[in-house]
């Protein structure tokens, strides 16, 4: 197991508090691996378990849970440390929902109930291996979180920026050969609006101007899941300020898709996700969900022209039933509110696996639903540990995945510690 995967702890602090916390635990302890993630854990017979993903908050400081001999440097670094494990909830959330996702799409009902009814706990090896799963291995996420990492990539290497041209240029190299180091051949999965997109022979040069002529070329009438599903880094960069996070989640959309629900679902799941990260509505542990929807509607309806269209958009955001948005209806399962709606519905849930399973069974464009709505619950729960055990320590490629992350959030640190410049550049 190499370095990345064994430690996501990416700060010089992070790393001094590691040596300082070895040295006072007792010499009889040993270093292994958990089973559930590929983070470094320190375990006694007599003690149990302590998780490098769980370094010591300023809380726990005080209170001596956690004692540490290392200075604890700013309220900044603590809070970071606080936040951590729920991003890598949220991002690892995305994945997992996208890959169990993967059983049903585009089944119907009937399809699903017939192949994992008798699973009273579905695991990614029980995939039904037809000849559109067959494409990707067991464990394997699809294009959904394929495309985010494509935004965290740009995230990282533009230093935190957004560069539309960019990611449109990040997005042509997946569709022609997809990610080369995991042996892929070529983007998988990609839907036609994306397509026509990524076709157009002034793609790279205008993103926006040419998602907008396809746009226009569907008549204005066609809003697919393709602009929110790969959003939920959107929501955690950048977390801190609102405000940001809108004009990042509009940037990145708007290269591929540009109709106005699009937008306003892609602006729903990162400002839900940026409000947690803020523990906005958050009171004894637990977040008011509604309140937090109030305030989701709020910045997404600014997206829409219509008393109308934003009734509609409000009518998705607080679905209490799966049943109401009938998933696998054939002629509508790719489009964008559905998507939003299964991720809000998912976010008034309490029960990873429970709530993803019933994804899972209700089909149509599962593993879009489910990364939307992986990514969301998990920032609510707050923790990696609540996703199923299983579903994230099989997820194939998750070593390369940690990669990616532990070079994302060096930037994301960094852009944290020295949020005050950030927002005076932005006014």
């Amino acid at each position: 197991m190499n370095d990345n995967a064994k430690c996501m702890a990416t700060s010089e602090l992070e790393q001094n508090c590691l040596t300082n916390l070895e040295v006072d635990i007792n010499e009889e302890q040993t270093v292994k691996a958990t089973s559930a993630i590929d983070h470094t854990t320190y375990s006694n017979e007599n003690q149990g378990t302590t998780s490098v993903a769980e370094l010591p908050t300023a809380d726990d400081a005080k209170s001596q849970k956690h004692p540490v001999s290392c200075d604890l440097a700013s309220p900044e670094e603590m809070d970071w440390l606080d936040r951590r494990n729920q991003i890598l909830a949220s991002l690892y959330g995305q994945c997992v929902g996208d890959a169990i996702g993967l059983l049903s799409e585009f089944m119907n009902r009937q399809q699903a109930e017939y192949h994992y009814r008798r699973h009273s706990e579905l695991e990614y090896h029980h995939k039904y291996e037809d000849f559109h799963r067959s494409r990707w291995a067991e464990g394997d996420w699809t294009d959904d979180s394929d495309q985010m990492i494509l935004i965290m990539e740009s995230l990282t290497e533009n230093g935190g920026l957004v560069v539309k041209t960019d990611f449109a240029q990040k997005m042509v190299n997946w569709m022609k050969q997809g990610f080369q180091d995991l042996g892929d051949l070529g983007g998988m999965g990609i839907g036609s609006t994306t397509l026509h997109t990524l076709r157009h022979k002034d793609f790279l040069k205008d993103p926006h101007k040419v998602a907008e002529e396809v746009w226009i070329f569907g008549k204005k009438d066609v809003a697919p899941n393709g602009g929110v599903m790969r959003t939920s880094i959107l929501g955690i960069h950048d977390w801190w300020n609102t405000d940001q996070v809108v004009r990042n989640a509009l940037e990145i959309c708007k290269t591929t898709h540009r109709d106005p629900r699009c937008q306003a679902s892609a602006v729903s799941v990162c400002v839900a996700i940026s409000l947690m990260l803020q523990r906005a509505h958050y009171t004894n542990g637990e977040y008011n969900v509604p309140d937090l929807i109030k305030s989701v509607y709020k910045y997404a309806k600014k997206c829409l022209d219509s008393r109308k269209k934003k009734k509609n958009l409000k009518s998705y955001l607080e679905c209490k039933e799966l049943s109401e948005l009938e998933l696998d209806e054939a002629h509508s399962l790719g489009y964008t509110y559905k998507c939003l709606g299964a991720g809000f519905w998912a976010l008034k849930q309490n029960n990873f696996r429970d709530a993803l399973q019933q994804i899972v069974m209700h089909a149509g464009d599962a593993d879009t639903n489910g990364a939307v709505a992986g990514a969301l619950l998990g920032c609510k729960l707050g923790h990696f540990d609540e996703i199923p055990n299983t579903w994230l320590s099989k997820l194939k490629h998750k070593d390369w995945l940690d990669g990616k992350i532990e070079k994302y959030f060096e930037i994301l640190k960094r852009r944290y510690m020295t949020k005050d410049a950030h927002v005076k550049d932005t006014k």
